[in-house]
C-alpha cells in the first residue's frame, strides 16, 4: 500500500525507499474520493491525470496532488494506492459564512463589497483575501485616503466547516497634496512642470468638488512617465529623475513631493538617413517626415515621423511593413543622428469589412463613412481616415470605434477588418430655466435625437419661454445626411420666433428654410438653401429717434444661399484641435417671391490648437458685406450689429453699428471681428471651464471705412462655461477697452449654446 500526503514536507527514510521503488504500481480498478462535502467527486476526479484502467505511478500521482491543491478548495490532500484502489482523501477549506468591515469611517461597507471579489459562502481562499485587501487599498488611495491600512482576520464560529472574514480598515482622513517641489530644475520653472502632470495636482479652493489634489500613486507614476516625454520632447535626452520623496505631515492632512531631476543638456538633430527595403527616393521619405535637421529633436515629431513612413509603405499596399528607428547620440555635438531601415513584408488586400457592437445603428450608416473597399490593396491613411469619421458621427462613446485587422490563416495575404463600436445615448430631452441679459428668467425645452431610428438622421424640436412673455421661440429641424443613399444631404428648418429689441420694438418671425448639401472633398462640402421668412413688428418706438425707419423690415424675406465649407475640427460640440473655414453668399430679391432685395456676403475662419494638454487657444475672425441689388432700401433687420455674448462680449447686444444722431444703431453694411479665447478646465469631471478673451471689431456703414480700419473696439475679459445636461452654458463677464461715456464699464452675458 502506498500513501502519499501532501502535509509531509520533508523526506524520512521511509520516502527515499518508497522514491527508489519502480514507477508503476499497478493498474487502477477503482478510484475512491472521501472527506469532501460541498465539492463535487466528479469537479475532484475530472482534474486528475489518474484515469481508471491506467496504471497508477508514482511520479502521476505526486502530479495529482499538486493539481488537486491548485483548485484552492482543500488545506490538506492525501492519495493511496491499495490492490486497485486509488483512495483520494480531502479535507475542505471552510467556508466563508459572512463578510464584514471594522473601522471603515470613510466609505460604507457596502461601496467595499462591490470592490471585493471574494463572496458570503464561497470557499476560504487566503490568496484571494490578500488580493482583496489590495483592492480596497487601491479604492482607499484613489478616494484621496492615501494613509489607508487594510488588514484582514479569519474568525471560527460554532460550525467547523465555518468561519467569519474580517477585514480591519484604518482609514484616518483624505489627503491631499500640498506642495509639489522640483529640485535642481534649471531649464523649467516649477510651475512649469507641475503643469505638464495631468492627474498629480496641488489642492485649492474647488478640490472639495474634484479630486483635484489626491493623490493616487499609479496615476502619479504614469505622471512621472508623462514629465520624462516632456523633457525628451524639448530635446533633453540624457534627462533623468531619482526616486520622488513623499513626506505626510504631523497631522495626517497634506502630503509634500519632492522631486529631484537632472535635465542634462538640449540636444538638437543630426543627420537623417533610411535603409532597408527601400521603395520611394531618399528626398522625398526626407520631404515626409517632420523632424530636420538643425531642429530641437522631439519625440513626438519622431513617432510622428514612425507613423507617417509607416502609412506612406501601407498606402501601397504593405501592411506589415516595419519601420525600425535608430538613435545615436553624440554626446560631443549635442546631436542625435536618426535613422529609419524599412521591411516591407508582402503585398496585402483587404479582406471582409465586418461591423461588431452596433445594436441601433445599421450597418450602412457605418460603411459609408468608409474609404476602404473589400478586395482592393491595403492602404493606412484610408483605413485611418475612415475610423475618423465613424468617430466623428458622435454616435458611438469616445474611444471606442476600434479597428482590427485580422490576418486569414489560409492566406496571410489577406486582412479582414472588424470595426468594434460602443454605442452610447443619442437622444436627449432637456428641460431648463435661465436668465439672459435681454429675455431675463426663461424656461426652455429640446427634445433632440441624432441617430433617428439607427439611420443616422438628426431630429430636434425645440423651444423657449421667458417670464416676460414676449420673448419665446419654437422649432423644428431636421438632416438628411444620405439623401436616397446617395451623397446628397438635405433637411429643413422650421421657426417661430418673438424677440424684443430693447428701445425699438418687438420683432415676430415665422419661417422655414430648405438645405441641401454635397462634398467637394472629404473636407469640403457645399450647401444650398432656400429661405423663406415673414416678419411683423410690434411695440414699434417712432419716438425714440425720427431718423430711425424700421418699416423696411415688414414684410416677407424669400432668399437663395450658397455656402462652402471646410471642416477639420475634432469634435464639432467641445473643439480642442482643427481649422473651420467657410465663404457664404445669399441673394434676396422680389424675384423669388420676397418684397425684400439685398445681396450679403460672408467669410469666416477659425482656429483651434491646445497649448498644452489642458490649455485650449480658439480663436476666430469674421468678415461680412451686404449691398443694395435695387433701389429698395436694405432691411435694417438684415444689417450687421454687434455686442454681445457671440462676438464683442465688452458691449450691450446689438449697439455696436453706425447710428443715428441720437445714438441709435442703424446697423451696418459691413462688419469685421476677431475673437481669441484661451480655455481651461477647472472642473474637468463637472464640465466646469474658465476662459479669457479678447475680442476685436467693429460694424461700419460701408465698405471704405471697414478698408481704411477705422474705429476698432475692444475688449477683454472672463467668464466661466459648463456643458451642463440642458446644453452649454455661458457666464462671462466683459469690460470694453476705452469706452464711450455711454458705454458701460463692464457687461455681464449669460447664453445658453456652444461658443464658436
Amino acid at each position: 500500500m502506498l500513501v502519499v500526503a501532501s502535509a509531509v514536507m520533508a523526506l524520512s527514510v521511509a520516502s527515499v525507499r518508497a522514491a527508489e521503488e519502480k514507477d508503476e504500481l499497478g493498474p487502477i480498478k477503482k478510484i475512491e474520493i472521501t472527506g469532501q462535502k460541498k465539492i463535487e467527486k466528479d469537479a475532484v476526479q475530472a482534474k486528475l491525470k489518474s484515469k481508471l484502467g491506467d496504471q497508477a505511478k508514482r511520479s502521476v500521482i505526486a502530479q495529482d496532488i499538486k493539481t488537486v491543491h491548485a483548485l484552492g478548495f482543500f488545506d490538506d490532500v492525501a492519495i493511496s494506492y491499495d490492490n486497485g484502489t486509488l483512495g483520494i482523501q480531502v479535507k475542505e477549506r471552510p467556508t466563508i459564512s459572512k463578510i464584514e468591515f471594522e473601522g471603515n469611517d470613510q466609505v460604507s461597507s457596502s461601496d467595499l463589497k462591490d470592490v471585493i471579489k471574494l463572496k458570503e459562502y464561497s470557499i476560504l481562499d487566503v490568496n484571494k483575501v490578500k488580493e482583496d485587501v489590495t483592492l480596497i487599498q487601491k479604492h482607499y488611495e484613489d478616494k484621496g485616503f492615501y494613509l489607508a491600512r487594510i488588514t484582514y482576520d479569519i474568525r471560527k464560529t460554532d460550525k467547523p466547516e465555518e468561519v467569519e472574514l474580517v477585514y480591519r480598515v484604518s482609514d484616518f482622513e483624505k489627503v491631499r497634496i500640498k506642495k509639489v517641489t522640483f529640485i535642481n530644475n534649471k531649464r523649467f520653472s516649477d510651475e512649469k512642470l507641475k503643469g505638464v502632470f495631468r492627474n498629480t495636482k496641488e489642492g485649492n479652493f474647488f478640490s472639495w468638488l474634484s479630486s483635484t489634489g489626491n493623490f493616487k500613486e499609479s496615476a502619479f507614476k504614469q505622471d512621472m512617465q508623462i514629465l520624462t516625454y516632456f523633457y525628451l520632447n524639448e530635446g533633453y535626452v540624457k534627462f533623468r529623475y531619482e526616486n520622488p520623496v513623499v513626506t505626510v505631515s504631523q497631522d495626517k492632512k497634506w502630503l509634500f513631493i519632492s522631486i529631484y531631476v537632472e535635465e542634462g543638456e538640449r540636444y538638437n538633430v543630426g543627420e537623417i538617413d533610411f535603409g532597408g527595403d527601400l521603395l520611394f527616393e531618399k528626398s522625398e521619405l526626407h520631404d515626409t517626415i517632420l523632424h530636420k535637421t538643425g531642429q530641437v529633436f522631439a519625440i513626438q515629431k519622431r513617432n510622428d515621423d514612425i507613423q507617417r513612413l509607416t502609412e506612406k509603405y501601407q498606402d501601397l499596399g504593405y501592411a506589415f511593413v516595419n519601420v525600425n528607428p535608430k538613435m545615436n547620440i553624440h554626446d560631443e555635438n549635442l546631436t542625435v543622428d536618426m535613422r529609419y531601415d524599412f521591411e516591407k513584408g508582402n503585398l496585402v488586400h483587404f479582406g471582409e469589412i465586418n461591423v461588431v457592437g452596433n445594436t441601433k445603428t445599421r450597418d450602412k450608416v457605418i460603411r459609408r463613412e468608409l474609404r476602404i473597399r473589400e478586395g482592393e490593396l491595403y492602404n493606412g491613411t484610408r483605413l485611418r481616415i475612415s475610423r475618423e469619421r465613424i468617430e466623428r458621427l458622435g454616435f458611438f462613446a469616445p474611444g471606442e470605434v476600434v479597428v482590427n485587422t485580422i490576418t486569414r490563416k489560409d492566406n496571410k495575404d489577406i486582412v479582414d477588418v472588424e470595426i468594434n463600436v460602443k454605442e452610447r445615448s443619442t437622444g436627449t430631452i432637456t428641460v431648463g430655466m435661465g436668465y439672459g441679459s435681454i429675455q431675463k428668467f426663461f424656461f426652455t425645452t429640446q427634445i433632440a435625437e441624432i441617430n433617428l431610428f439607427g439611420r443616422g438622421q438628426n431630429l430636434s424640436l425645440s423651444g423657449q419661454y421667458a417670464s416676460d412673455r414676449r420673448s419665446r421661440s419654437l422649432s423644428l429641424s431636421f438632416t438628411e445626411p444620405y439623401t436616397l443613399d446617395t451623397r446628397w444631404s438635405s433637411g429643413f428648418d422650421v421657426y417661430l420666433v418673438s424677440f424684443p429689441i430693447p428701445g425699438r420694438y418687438l420683432q415676430f418671425k415665422k419661417g422655414f428654410d430648405l438645405r441641401f448639401g454635397h462634398p467637394i472633398t472629404d473636407e469640403i462640402n457645399t450647401y444650398l438653401t432656400y429661405k423663406f421668412e415673414n416678419l411683423r413688428l410690434e411695440e414699434i418706438r417712432y419716438d425714440i429717434d425720427p431718423f430711425l425707419d424700421v418699416t423696411d423690415d415688414m414684410g416677407n424675406l424669400s432668399s437663395v444661399g450658397l455656402s462652402v465649407v471646410r471642416d477639420v475640427r475634432n469634435n464639432r460640440f467641445e473643439t480642442t484641435r482643427g481649422n473651420y473655414e467657410s465663404v457664404s453668399t445669399e441673394f434676396a430679391g422680389t424675384g423669388v417671391g420676397g418684397n425684400k432685395d439685398f445681396a450679403k456676403f460672408g467669410l469666416e475662419g477659425r482656429y483651434y490648437h491646445p497649448l498644452t494638454d489642458n490649455l485650449v487657444l480658439r480663436t476666430k475672425a469674421e468678415a461680412g458685406h451686404i449691398l443694395r441689388t435695387t433701389n429698395r432700401n436694405i432691411p435694417p433687420a438684415e444689417k450687421f450689429y454687434l455686442g454681445g455674448p457671440n462676438n464683442l462680449k465688452g458691449y450691450e447686444t446689438f449697439t455696436v453699428s453706425p447710428r443715428t444722431e441720437k445714438g441709435s444703431p442703424l446697423g451696418g453694411a459691413t462688419q469685421f471681428v476677431y475673437i481669441a479665447e484661451f480655455e481651461f478646465p477647472l472642473i474637468k469631471e463637472a464640465g466646469l471651464k474658465l476662459v479669457s478673451f479678447y475680442d476685436m471689431g467693429n460694424s461700419y456703414p460701408n465698405f471704405h471705412d471697414f478698408a481704411n480700419f477705422t474705429e476698432i473696439k475692444q475688449d477683454v475679459g472672463f467668464g466661466f462655461r459648463w456643458f451642463s445636461p440642458i446644453g452649454p452654458l455661458r457666464f462671462e463677464w466683459g469690460f470694453p477697452l476705452a469706452p464711450r461715456d455711454d458705454e458701460s464699464n463692464v457687461v455681464f452675458n449669460f447664453f445658453i449654446g456652444p461658443p464658436f
